[in-house]
């Protein structure tokens, strides 16, 4: 039993043995745990003491430490808002659909608010017409030819393409033509009440005979200009979507056709500009030449104005004196240093806007009443074409104004016609020839300028107040207007 006995003692003193070794020594581990806490309490008050200087510091500079920065936003905003973009130090392209309002309406910021599209304007129906054809860009208005477009002398016109009607515009006074594509172009008119309208129509439909109403077409886009009557309209040579319009009040006028109202019960385009200072009286008719504009008016005064890149109208002259009444009809020459004016007094002035004293020649014409258009000779600027209330036309050679270069150019109008009671515009076909409506004649007459005979008479379908032609090289066309506007096409003699 012995044996065993000390055997078992042995195996606990073993076990006691061991465990007296390995258990932990409470003495042993609380000094290197006082050690880390001292450590501890030392990176405390060194990291309170920084946070303390830091903050005089602050406050010396007069600015709000972090600490109560935080505390205020913890009162003021639990949620967390996001950061703002890095400032970019390239312009950056916003699209407009992006665009939201601020969600503080009363909040302030020191850079403006962007400004919002207006939504009832919109792009219009001219615009779209123009930028349709991909194969070619938007192009200002056709400049005169030098030398007419064609070998052989014109003998006549033929009615051609489609005719252009708006139902609002009751009678023509003015129509203006540009081409706004390789193929297209656009026809500007204004008138009776005020309306003025804008049409399309492509070149290539001059081969096509107008034989039926299938050929009308009616306006991209027609609005009241004016609450009187619009005497003039005219494309801006470098723009074709801005449109110059003069009226009875007195304004000038420039539109933006590249806009207009959303709403389906107007279609006015912007105004980009509007001068109602230079005359006290209606205008009575208007030219331009490249960015100059002249018009005549009631009061018995020219202006010229300017229209600037900007799309501003800046008065630069106004030229009064020459004329003892209405001044009804106004006209550049070959370049803004020559206008033409005609009045009810029955003279014909050339002025020179540029000099002190710019009525440079006053011709009395041989008419039974007033003036009412001139026209110059483009292609041969000596040569003036003046219409009245009489049935005869008069040309005259600025060289040798004593008397007109023929004694009369008649047989537009019936013979037994004393007295044409609406005013009617006659033109210039290519130097050579002259174009005139015939009142009551449904007709288009052609004279020969040299000559001063009577080529050809073509039958129009409609009786017509105003012809006008325009040559740009490729697509030469004689614009007839009444109460609806027709194209012609030129026949060469064979």
């Amino acid at each position: 039993m012995a044996p065993s006995s000390n055997l078992k003692q042995s195996s606990m003193d073993s076990f006691l043995h061991h465990h007296h070794h390995h258990r932990p020594n409470p003495t042993a581990i609380s000094k290197p745990e006082t050690a880390a806490a001292e450590a501890a309490s030392d990176y405390e008050r060194i990291r309170r003491e920084t946070i303390r200087r830091n903050q005089e510091f602050l406050q010396k500079l007069g600015i709000a430490s972090a600490t109560a920065i935080a505390h205020k936003n913890q009162h003021t905003s639990s949620k967390r808002r996001p950061r703002p973009p890095p400032a970019s130090s390239f312009p950056l392209r916003r699209s407009s659909r992006n665009k939201r309002p601020p969600h503080d309406a009363a909040a302030t910021s020191e850079d403006p608010a962007p400004e919002l599209p207006d939504p009832s304007i919109i792009d219009s129906s001219v615009f779209q017409y123009v930028c349709d054809d991909e194969e070619a860009p938007l192009r200002p208005g056709a400049h005169l030819a030098e030398s007419p477009s064609w070998s052989s002398p014109i003998v006549g016109f033929r009615v051609s393409g489609k005719a252009f009607r708006d139902p609002s515009l009751a009678r023509i006074y003015s129509i203006d033509v540009c081409s706004s594509k390789k193929d297209r172009f656009l026809v500007a008119a204004g008138g009776h009440r005020g309306f003025i309208s804008v049409y399309g129509g492509e070149w290539g439909d001059c081969e096509n005979i107008n034989s039926d109403e299938e050929m009308m077409d009616g306006p991209l886009m027609s609005w009241k200009g004016s609450p009187t009557w619009v005497s003039g309209v005219k494309f801006v040579e470098d723009n074709p979507m801005l449109l110059v319009s003069s009226s009875n009040d007195g304004a000038i006028v420039v539109w933006d056709l590249k806009k207009q109202p959303s709403s389906l019960s107007s279609w006015s385009p912007p105004v980009v500009a509007k001068s109602t200072e230079l005359h006290t009286g209606g205008v009575y008719s208007m030219d331009r030449f490249s960015c100059w504009i002249a018009t005549a008016s009631k009061d018995s005064s020219v202006g010229v104005s300017r229209l600037t890149p900007a799309g501003e109208l800046v008065a630069e002259r106004n030229i009064t004196g020459h004329h003892s009444g209405v001044i009804r009809g106004v006209c550049f020459g070959d370049g803004k240093e020559r206008l033409a004016d005609c009045g009810v007094d029955g003279r014909i002035c050339v002025l020179d806007p540029r000099s002190p004293e710019p009525c440079a020649l006053t011709i009395k014409s041989l008419h039974s009443t007033g003036v009412n258009t001139v026209e110059w000779n483009k292609w041969n600027n000596f040569l003036i074409l003046s219409a009245s209330s009489d049935p005869i036309l008069h040309l005259y050679d600025i060289r040798n104004a004593a008397g007109p270069v023929h004694s009369q150019l008649q047989g537009h109008v019936e013979s037994n016609t004393g007295t044409c009671y609406r005013i009617y515009r006659p033109c210039f076909v290519g130097g050579k020839t002259i174009a005139t409506p015939g009142q009551g004649t449904r007709k288009i007459s052609l004279f020969d300028v040299e000559k001063a005979t009577l080529i050809s008479q073509g039958i129009l379908g409609t009786d017509a107040n105003l012809i006008m032609f325009k040559d740009d090289q490729q697509h030469p066309r004689l614009w007839s207007a009444a109460k609806q506007i027709n194209q012609l096409c030129p026949l060469a003699q064979t």
